[in-house]
C-alpha cells in the first residue's frame, strides 16, 4: 500500500523565473531562513539542454509520532533530490525524491510547471512507501500529510521570493 501526494500552487512569476528561483543555489537559504529547516545544497548540476539536478539536505520538522521516530534518520536530516528538464513548449518537467537513511520509506514522484494567465502553475505529485507491518499505513498517512504541509510552506517562500525579484 502507498499515499498518493498532490500539491498544486499558482504564483506570478513565469515559468523561467519560477524554474530559476526552484534551482538556484540560494533556494537553500530562502527555505532555511523562512521555514528554519536548515536546508543546505548538497549539489547543484547543469544538466544538458538546460535542466539542472539540485540536491537539498534538509531537517525533518518537529512533531513525529513516537510510533515513527524509531525509523527516521538519527541526525534528523533528509536529502531531497529534485531534477529538472529542459523547456518543452514552455513547460517545465522534473522528478523528485526523498532519502531517510536507514529508514523503510521511498518518497518521490514528479514535478511540472505550466504557464498560466497569471504566471505559473506549479504541480508536485507523488507517493508515499513505508514498508513496516502494521503501521506503515498510518506511517504513510503522517508522511503524505507532512510532505503536503511542507510543500504549501514551500510555495509561499516561492511567492515571497519572486515577490521580492
Amino acid at each position: 500500500m502507498s499515499r498518493q501526494v498532490h500539491s498544486e500552487h499558482d504564483t506570478s512569476g513565469s515559468v523561467e523565473a519560477v524554474f530559476a528561483v526552484l534551482t538556484g543555489l540560494d533556494w537553500a537559504d530562502h527555505k532555511a531562513a523562512a521555514l528554519r529547516d536548515g536546508s543546505t545544497v548538497v549539489e547543484r548540476v547543469e544538466l544538458p539542454g538546460g535542466g539542472v539536478r539540485l540536491v537539498l539536505a534538509r531537517e525533518l520538522p518537529p512533531g513525529a509520532p513516537g510510533f515513527l521516530e524509531r525509523f527516521l534518520p538519527r541526525d534528523g536530516r533528509v536529502v531531497q533530490s529534485d531534477e529538472w528538464g529542459p523547456a518543452v513548449d514552455g513547460v517545465r518537467r522534473g522528478t523528485w525524491s526523498v532519502s531517510l537513511p536507514g529508514a523503510p520509506a521511498r518518497l518521490g514522484g514528479t514535478l511540472r510547471l505550466d504557464p498560466t494567465a497569471t504566471g505559473t502553475r506549479y504541480t508536485i505529485d507523488g507517493e508515499v512507501k513505508v514498508s513496516v507491518p502494521l503501521i506503515g499505513g498510518k506511517a504513510e498517512s503522517f508522511v503524505a500529510d507532512m510532505v503536503t504541509r511542507l510543500a504549501d510552506k514551500e510555495a509561499e517562500v516561492l511567492q515571497a521570493v519572486l515577490s521580492a525579484g
